[in-house]
């Protein structure tokens, strides 16, 4: 019996509601610099809402906590954790949104966010895939992670 309401629901949502996105655009903005000094990430927070509003038609920021073990000058990754509040900004993105001049504009966000708040990278998702933005480096690193199937829901 569940499966059948739950199938009617999925039904109706979609007849109601069509998916007008294709992708899920996530920023993170740590509130610690690389050495653990602590930041007003408000203001920048407030920038990343505009700046994924108008590239993406909207954004919404929740509060998070994250950690990660830290590195050394050496770019050795060592033993001790970093734990911070991080704000995330999520959009909704139609795949007409989704092109690289609105990739280049909010990665260039980021990148300005990370140097002027002193981090060791900064870091972005899209569709579920991880991408951290190496400062010191100047390259882009996509986290290795097994995806899992999902299915696109079309619009009716």
């Amino acid at each position: 019996m569940m499966k059948k309401e739950k199938a009617y629901w999925k039904l109706w949502i979609e007849t109601w509601f069509p998916a007008a996105y294709e992708h899920v655009y996530i920023s993170y903005l740590p509130n610690k610099d690389r050495c653990g000094k602590e930041f007003d990430v408000e203001p920048w927070e407030t920038e990343g809402l505009k700046i994924q509003a108008r590239l993406f038609r909207g954004a919404t920021s929740y509060p998070a906590r994250g950690s990660y073990r830290v590195m050394d000058t050496e770019g050795n990754i060592g033993s001790g954790i970093m734990l911070e509040k991080t704000r995330m900004i999520v959009s909704f993105v139609s795949a007409a949104e989704m092109n690289e001049p609105a990739l280049a504009e909010a990665t260039n966000f980021l990148k300005r966010f990370g140097k002027r708040t002193n981090q060791e990278s900064v870091a972005f998702c899209i569709d579920g895939e991880m991408y951290y933005l190496d400062l010191s480096k100047k390259t882009i690193l996509k986290q290795k992670e097994k995806r899992h199937d999902k299915k696109k829901i079309q619009p009716n």
